[in-house]
């Protein structure tokens, strides 16, 4: 009989792989909303461009490697974000010994490492009396995250979206014991702060919508090093560093009279940018930028109403050695430890 897509468990990683082949020993499960599965896929070369057949046209394929990637969309629980954060950023400290758990964190250092945390993906999916799919991808990274917030009611107006990738490494079928579905904490936009440049944005009842954004570029072709593993015949990574990483923010914002928008842009005025979102006072999520310039200030209309769109330029700040953190507390330990 067919598997409907509901019937997907979701497990990540919740401690920290010991190292990039080893599974996570523990697991979170979550609910998302995109329907996208995992597809664990090889890949193949032929010999149509290599002279000597007699003709132009394929006659042998050969084995190459496993591309592994796939996207997790949510509504923006403390919980999530929290996990997100921590995987995409990956200098990790915890706090308090009994919930609520406050997490700092940071980029990583690249003069100490290249190399993020790694977790375990699980994804089940029941069939008849056996599974359609039951995959444990293990030595996974993230590449990007992005939370959007928007005007309007409900948990759509809060999310979180996450991309990542894994090493092809494959476990099938993964011998992984799901637990129970994460009671979350579903942070609506209604509770936001947004200071930026010295500006109060929920204070003056102008905000609209906006994004943050990280991004590490990860090396994926440099992880395939000669003796890095293979998998089925196929080549798999044995690591993934990170790139040249970017950091991002943007948000719309109604215009008024005497907006100082313009007037920041065009004298590059800094100042922090500091956005809190909570469900309640144990469950939040805070992303400071500390030092923000504006690279775009452009007009736009929302609902008739004459807004506009400000493209921030995260800078490096010398004082607290860092472009980005995020502080949060969430009722989960042990979140990439």
């Amino acid at each position: 009989m067919p598997a409907r897509i509901q019937q997907l468990i979701l497990g990540l990683g919740k401690a920290k792989q010991a190292n990039i082949s080893t599974a996570a020993a523990s697991f979170l499960r979550f609910k998302k909303l995109d329907m996208a599965l995992t597809t664990p896929k090889p890949v193949f070369e032929n010999d149509a461009a290599e002279i000597g057949k007699g003709h132009e046209f394929i006659t042998q394929t050969f084995p190459s490697y496993y591309d592994v990637a796939n996207r997790i969309e949510k509504y923006a629980s403390a919980e999530f974000v929290t996990w997100a954060c921590c995987y995409a950023l990956g200098n990790v400290t915890q706090t308090g010994s009994a919930a609520p758990y406050a997490y700092t964190i940071v980029p990583i250092n690249p003069g100490t490492t290249l190399e993020l945390p790694y977790f375990s993906v699980v994804e089940q999916v029941a069939e008849g009396s056996g599974s359609a799919i039951d995959n444990l991808h293990i030595g996974c990274a993230i590449e990007d995250f992005t939370y959007q917030f928007n005007y309007g009611p409900g948990r759509a107006s809060s999310k979180m979206t996450v991309n990542w990738v894994g090493t092809g490494l494959l476990t099938s079928p993964s011998a992984v014991t799901v637990p129970a579905v994460v009671a979350e904490n579903n942070m609506l936009a209604g509770s936001m702060s947004l200071t930026v440049n010295g500006v109060d944005y929920v204070a003056t009842k102008r905000i609209l919508s906006g994004t943050i954004g990280w991004k590490n570029n990860l090396m994926l072709n440099a992880g395939f090093y000669p003796g890095s593993g293979l998998h089925n015949g196929l080549q798999v990574r044995g690591r993934m560093e990170i790139g040249a990483r970017a950091p991002s923010f943007q948000f719309t914002t109604r215009l008024l009279s005497g907006s100082p928008e313009y007037t920041t842009l065009v004298a590059q005025t800094t100042g922090t940018a500091v956005l809190t979102v909570q469900h309640d006072a144990n469950n939040s999520v805070t992303f400071t930028f500390p030092q923000m310039a504006f690279q775009v200030v452009e007009n736009t209309e929302t609902d008739g109403i004459v807004a506009i769109t400000v493209t921030g330029a995260p800078q490096y700040n010398n004082t607290s050695n860092t472009v980005f953190s995020v502080a949060t507390n969430c009722a989960i330990g042990g979140i990439a430890q």
